[in-house]
């Protein structure tokens, strides 16, 4: 505790005073007598007023004494340091990340995290405003500018930590916005830091960062894959174990099946803060789908646990409209689960979009069918003119390709340096697609990749056979990443991995009526296919999902399984960040908010203020008394 008026303690002279006068006090006592006699008693002036007596218990004194150092102390100003934000709005972003799970934070960084926000709000006006920003992998405004605090504590509450990474970039984004006419309105980010934001992004200026979290001892599943052993007929896993902390740990790995029965077991020694691969051959075949534990303890226990389920060996079929091209040939060759079927384009003249069979995908190689294009999904080639899904302005000479986003899927592992093309169809930018390749010179896109109305399109811009691309590495791992990105579930069919709260594609015959998502604790989602797709975004829970297939005699078959696995790094990783860059140079956030002065003299007077009044009716106790029975007579 602190004291801004310390010299008020100057005042405590005043309590032996006090006292000393009560030693030198004449006492004096009313008393109503029937007789004179005893008087005698009451004349004695001499003994009763020799100083120094020998001081005797008296409340008036104690009530005096009392109100004298509740005064004292409430003039001395105590105040105790704490953080409050002095703004009229408090805009609170919460990061609800599944690394804010972890438990080096007693009970939780989550619950840490809220239990900050709500001292801020505590410490805040009673006219002020308070908004609450959910940052989780989607962004939820629970409370808007309310001024009723209990509104906002009940937001908090009823955060909760979800399985995946913070989009902190759209909450900041959202904050920002809504301070932008306020320049007063303050921003708390309460969070481990465990996000990465663009350089450009606009953050208010009064914007402060409380980090959460202390520790960072994790070990968890970096990777869980099953593969078949070809001719012996059993299963083998590969699996990724890290260890996140800077020291050795020795974790016990468990694998069962999908009945629970115990299938393998080791110990595997850990380094720190590097990786080990394990690879478990021989795992029963019949089996359809396993589970993974790393049995121990650390911080965050979401991360040690994954799934695997057994891959499908159906193939994937995909059409090609082509006068011929050995280079496209050899590529799709390439991909064990393809199967290719070629045509001419005089074949799908005749064709309407409700084509009768199952097409993944429909590649288009320098040639448009007229009349009505194939239905499903497209990739156009060279496309000799425009159509219902791009218009061409012209042509494009020697083009040079670069890459537009390096993070993107499709140019992962792909080196276009010095690829040399001839020319190319000069194609202007659809609102539905997003340009992966363009040109250096011109901006003009070489190859756009999008959805739209429930279709994956995809448009390459110039023939492969008029440049040396099919001659590069490059070439075959671009149309493997390129078949992933315009067939639902990728070139494997139906996804094995799917990341919690990612939608996911399910392509089905046309004679689907119904497809149902069984979740892992049983429920069923039922959906209804368009265009014999459906999407299904419940990834919620982690853990294995199943697939089934209803046709119009109410016929259902199972046609797949999916698992949903927390494997994340940026999560796995929960070392706590202790400052934040958010896009302003050199300059940093404040670690923390300053600290300020909470004073609490006013309960203190209110106390001297009562310790007063109570004195002054104990002494003057006869005359209220008197003054009430008189009232009551009247």
């Amino acid at each position: 505790m602190n004291f801004l008026a310390p010299l008020a303690f100057a005042l405590a002279a005043l309590l032996p005073i006090i006292i000393a006068l009560y030693f030198l006090k004449l006492r004096r006592t009313e008393h109503r007598v029937s007789s004179t006699y005893l008087w005698r008693t009451l004349v004695r002036d001499t003994a009763a007023n020799a100083p120094w007596q020998k001081l005797k218990p008296n409340l008036l004194l104690l009530l005096q004494l009392l109100f004298l150092v509740a005064l004292i102390v409430a003039l001395a100003r105590p105040f105790v340091w704490g953080d409050v934000v002095a703004s009229s709005h408090l805009i609170l972003v919460l990061d609800t990340s599944a690394s804010m799970r972890a438990t080096d934070v007693a009970p939780t960084r989550l619950n840490d995290a809220i239990s900050q926000a709500r001292r801020l709000i505590q410490n805040l006006p009673n006219d002020a405003r308070v908004t609450v920003i959910d940052a989780g992998a989607s962004v939820r405004v629970p409370v808007s500018g309310a001024t009723d605090k209990s509104a906002a504590y009940s937001a908090l509450e009823n955060l909760r930590a979800g399985l995946g990474e913070t989009d902190m970039a759209s909450a900041l984004t959202l904050a920002a916005t809504i301070a932008e006419n306020e320049p007063d309105a303050e921003l708390v980010i309460l969070s481990d830091g465990h996000f990465q934001l663009p350089e450009n992004i606009s953050i208010p200026s009064r914007a402060q960062f409380i980090p959460i979290g202390k520790a960072r001892n994790n070990q968890a599943f970096g990777a869980f894959t099953l593969s078949s052993e070809g001719g012996r007929g059993g299963v083998s896993a590969f699996l990724q174990l890290v260890n996140y902390s800077e020291q050795p740990v020795t974790r016990r790995l468990v694998l069962r099946n999908e009945k629970g029965q115990l299938v393998a077991a080791r110990d595997v020694a850990l380094a720190p803060m590097k990786a080990q691969a394990v690879t478990i051959p021989d795992l029963p075949a019949d089996a359809e789908w396993f589970s993974a534990n790393l049995e121990g303890n650390d911080f965050l226990a979401l991360d040690d646990r994954a799934f695997a389920v057994v891959p499908l060996r159906d193939k994937v079929n995909v059409r090609v409209v082509t006068q011929g091209n050995r280079f496209l040939e050899t590529a799709l060759a390439l991909m064990p689960n393809i199967q290719v079927t070629t045509v001419r384009a005089s074949d799908v003249v005749s064709e309407t979009s409700n084509v009768k069979r199952q097409t993944s995908l429909t590649i288009l190689d320098s040639t448009i069918p007229t009349g009505t294009l194939p239905g499903g999904n497209l990739l156009f080639i060279a496309p000799p003119r425009a159509t219902e899904f791009f218009s061409m302005t012209g042509r494009i000479e020697a083009p040079q390709p670069i890459v537009v986003n390096a993070e993107d899927a499709i140019t992962r592992y792909v080196d276009l340096r010095e690829v040399a093309i001839q020319d190319a169809s000069k194609i202007e930018l659809p609102k539905w697609g997003r340009a992966v390749l363009a040109d250096r010179a011109t901006g003009a896109p070489l190859l756009i990749v999008g959805e739209t109305e429930g279709r994956h399109i995809g448009v390459l811009a110039f023939d492969i056979r008029h440049s040396d691309l099919p001659l590069r590495v490059a070439f075959p791992l671009l149309m493997a990443n390129l078949l992933d990105a315009l067939i639902p579930g990728g070139a494997s069919g139906i996804a094995s991995n799917v990341e919690p709260n990612r939608a996911l594609g399910i392509s089905v015959s046309p004679e689907t009526n119904a497809v149902l998502v069984r979740a892992p604790d049983g429920n069923e989602t039922a959906l209804t296919p368009t265009l014999a797709k459906v999407v299904f975004n419940q990834t919620t829970q982690l853990g294995v999902y199943e697939i089934f297939a209803r046709d119009a005699q109410n016929k259902t078959e199972r046609i797949g399984r999916f698992a949903v696995n927390a494997l994340n790094p940026t999560e796995s990783d929960i070392s706590p960040r202790t400052d934040l860059q958010l896009g302003r140079g050199d300059t940093k956030t404040n670690v923390e908010l300053p600290r300020a002065r909470n004073e609490w003299w006013m309960p203190l007077a209110w106390l001297a203020l009562a310790l007063l009044i109570a004195e002054w009716l104990y002494a003057y106790r006869g005359q209220v008394v008197r003054l009430i029975e008189r009232v009551r007579e009247t």
